[in-house]
């Protein structure tokens, strides 16, 4: 998906006697291992998709949900699913003119004999569904806006299982066709999203697929 559509960053902070000089190095090592340790497990949906950063003085003038339906969604390899799911996207003016996108994704994917699983492409032998949940962070600058806020209604995306079975990017797949952007309706003279970060996290059971702006881990093989 979706920005996938969907991508982007982290961040990472960084010495007459003996004694003195050991002891600062011991105080650097534990500071480095900070960032290190916690690269290694992804964020949850509650903590990771967060409006904590939005810049002081803003004020919020977008606040939409609304559903979607058939959304292809992006593997490794080539698009693997279709995905239904709630979209909630809110919408800040910073002070400086600037905007501070929080969007978030809750739902079910469905996948199909044949297909190819998101993480290593491994076809699967049956058809199956399960959850999932996400979304970004973005910035971006705009010349014009319309407010909006509450339910916008249901939105088909367009994707298809045939597609889904082509397999992978380079065999054909189109991915979804009639995708609803919410900078072309409501903001006029947009640029493009600047992403400060973004991810999502897909259940089957026992199995998790961790698709994040700094690496993928896992895969879905039903």
């Amino acid at each position: 998906m979706y920005i996938s559509g969907r991508k982007m960053e982290a961040i990472v902070n960084r010495k007459v006697l003996s004694i003195f000089a050991a002891a600062m190095f011991l105080m650097s090592m534990v500071v480095f291992a900070v960032p290190v340790m916690a690269k290694s497990t992804h964020p949850t949906f509650g903590s990771f998709v967060n409006a904590g950063d939005v810049p002081s003085g803003s004020v919020l003038i977008l606040n939409i949900n609304h559903k979607v339906t058939n959304d292809e969604d992006s593997g490794n390899v080539g698009y693997w699913a279709l995905d239904n799911y709630n979209k909630h996207v809110q919408v800040w003016q910073a002070p400086d003119g600037t905007f501070y996108v929080v969007a978030r994704y809750t739902g079910k994917w469905y996948t199909f004999a044949g297909a190819l699983s998101p993480g290593a492409g491994v076809a699967q032998s049956k058809d199956a569904q399960g959850t999932f949940e996400g979304g970004y962070i973005a910035t971006f600058t705009a010349t014009g806006y319309t407010s909006a806020f509450g339910n916008i209604g249901t939105y088909d995306y367009g994707g298809t299982k045939a597609d889904i079975l082509l397999g992978t990017y380079g065999a054909g797949q189109t991915g979804p066709t009639t995708l609803f952007n919410f900078l072309s309706t409501y903001f006029t003279g947009a640029s493009p999203l600047t992403l400060i970060s973004w991810g999502w996290t897909y259940h089957y059971k026992s199995q998790t697929w961790n698709n994040f702006d700094y690496g993928t881990t896992g895969d879905i093989v039903v």
